[in-house]
């Protein structure tokens, strides 16, 4: 298969391609350069660039936009040079490409993360727990950044905030990827069904901050979690520090 990255991102190929669990190699042209990716058993095994290898050139061939690819199927990666998981490369290269589009350090260190994340959650928590008795058949609910942090959670059932958090962020991601293609605006926020819940991603104004929600869908109403979801989204963008 071949083709070119305006019509299918990298991050769309490594999707596409761990998900069908398939073993392949895909070569990138960039502007005179190439780039390979390796895939096996459903994760990127290996990356190589000029003569480098490993998950910084998966970072670094996230920020390409143009340019074209070539995916041979069948091909077994001559070396293992990544461990991370595929949501995981996805997610840490969208965070770097968000820091440098701001114009910060990329790479900030993981103290200066987590002091800011521990100084906001107090707060925040408190605006979760007062949204809960609002809601109703809620079940849990998130503030997550778009790097995948999670600032602030609360639960009344068996959920692991973090796994949640990460997930849907990069569902969000990609969804935003498609949407900027389409030219469609925004992304305000994403519902998805399942059988026994309703789970919503909620932008906050002027944030680059999402709220989750998960509701139960016997017991819960998607209107009520739709006009609930928008209000606190508001309030808690405006509790953020400028």
């Amino acid at each position: 298969m071949k083709g070119n990255l305006h019509e299918m991102a990298i991050a769309d190929l490594i999707q596409q391609n761990c998900r069908d669990r398939k073993s392949a190699k895909v070569s990138i042209e960039h502007s005179g350069r190439q780039a390979f990716l390796y895939f096996q058993n459903g994760n990127v095994v290996h990356a190589g660039l000029d003569d480098r290898s490993g998950e910084e050139v998966v970072y670094e061939i996230l920020q390409w936009n143009e340019g074209t690819f070539d995916m041979e199927s069948g091909v077994k990666p001559p070396a293992r040079t990544i461990e991370k998981s595929w949501s995981s490369l996805l997610l840490e290269g969208a965070r770097r490409l968000d820091e440098t589009q701001a114009g910060n350090d990329p790479f900030p260190t993981e103290q200066n993360v987590h002091q800011e994340v521990n100084e906001m959650a107090t707060d925040f928590e408190g605006l979760l727990k007062s949204m809960s008795g609002e809601i109703t058949g809620y079940i849990a609910s998130v503030l997550v950044g778009m790097d995948g942090i999670n600032v602030a959670s609360h639960t009344r059932a068996k959920v692991d905030p973090d796994t949640v958090s990460g997930q849907l962020i990069l569902l969000v991601k990609l969804i935003d990827t498609s949407i900027q293609k389409l030219g469609a605006g925004e992304l305000e926020d994403n519902l998805t069904t399942t059988e026994g819940a309703y789970l919503m991603m909620r932008s906050l104004p002027g944030k680059q901050y999402f709220l989750g929600l998960v509701v139960d869908k016997k017991t819960g109403n998607l209107g009520n979690m739709r006009l609930i979801g928008k209000t606190y989204a508001e309030r808690l963008a405006k509790a953020m520090p400028r």
